[in-house]
């Protein structure tokens, strides 16, 4: 029998509030685990699914000068040239 197997077996037997505390268990590892896979991936693979749903025509008006010019974009002082 197979650990699927034998919890199925167990939940038929438990009570609700048993059954209930083993969902919200359940939910937290889920996330517990998702989160530890995002966190294994490489950090421009986490930046592209971050900007994957921005239309490509937004993103050509982005500035190209943002790390020289943070200052500027930021805080809305004069451009350093």
């Amino acid at each position: 029998m197979t650990v699927r197997e034998k919890l199925i077996q167990e939940i038929e037997q438990a009570p609700d509030i048993v059954i209930e505390e083993i969902f919200d268990f359940l939910l937290l590892s889920r996330m517990k685990h998702h989160r530890q896979q995002e966190q294994s991936k490489p950090f421009w693979m986490f930046i592209e699914e971050l900007i994957s749903d921005i239309p490509q025509e937004v993103l050509d008006t982005m500035p190209t000068d943002g790390a020289e010019q943070h200052d500027h974009y930021l805080y809305g002082s004069p451009k350093r040239y």
